[in-house]
């Protein structure tokens, strides 16, 4: 069981938003609009979340492809090359040298990132422990796998706090009839937000959890409440309310 108070919310790729000195980035203008840019329906979940439960929320505020607020601060796609999986290229991002990726992430990745650091570090100075909710959104398929799952959770399995949250997070989540499945597109061992902070803190002091929503759900305001409902009423039962 955790004090709601304990909690921050962020949400990485909660825009699609490019500052105007980078134009589309070089891009046709559609590929803006999609999740290449932003994770649809991610912002709205987060925003309900916080709301619930009077939390810190931290909403990005630039396209993922402007830069990844997820990614680590030397990772190669922190800003893109290109667009997986079709390979189309981000001209403004293949044409940085690593000054002007450095410039770029001190601009725009830095600050926000530092943001959401200070918060958990003020939590834990208080409570002695932080629980980090990490909202994303993922699409029904890529290439040619489809993905059928409402929710996913990425985290550590050899955190044991984590595990047994995701272990309760499933039986009240599946109780509703959510399909669930964990670290799974994606592993939270993989680089990001939640990995990085976790490599940084002890077990003790920091868990990272990411909630990962299918787009196909979420992706207009009417379903993105819906999952937030059922996410909200799940969480709140392990905030003892």
């Amino acid at each position: 069981m955790f004090d709601s108070r304990q909690v921050v919310v962020s949400v990485e790729h909660a825009t699609n938003h490019v500052p105007s000195e980078l134009g589309t980035l070089g891009l046709d203008g559609s590929w803006l609009l999609g999740h290449h840019a932003w994770d649809p329906g991610a912002a709205r979940i987060g925003e309900e979340i916080a709301r619930a439960f009077d939390v810190p929320l931290h909403l990005g505020h630039v396209s993922r492809l402007v830069t990844d607020l997820n990614r680590s601060s030397n990772h190669p796609r922190l800003c893109a090359r290109d667009l997986r999986p079709e390979g189309v290229p981000v001209p403004a991002n293949a044409a940085l040298d690593r000054r002007a990726r450095a410039e770029r992430r001190d601009a725009w990745w830095r600050p926000w990132r530092e943001g959401v650091e200070a918060d958990l570090d003020r939590v834990v100075a208080e409570f002695g422990t932080v629980l980090h909710l990490s909202i994303h959104s993922f699409t029904g398929s890529f290439g040619s796998v489809r993905r059928t799952n409402a929710l996913s959770w990425m985290y550590d399995p050899k955190h044991g706090a984590e595990r047994a949250l995701a272990d309760r997070m499933d039986l009240r989540c599946r109780e509703v009839g959510l399909t669930i499945r964990r670290n799974w597109p994606y592993s939270g061992l993989d680089d990001g937000f939640c990995m990085r902070m976790r490599a940084e803190r002890s077990n003790e002091s920091y868990l990272g959890f990411e909630i990962e929503t299918n787009q196909d759900l979420v992706g207009d305001s009417a379903g993105a409440d819906r999952i937030a409902s059922e996410l909200i009423a799940a969480l709140r039962s392990e905030f003892g309310g």
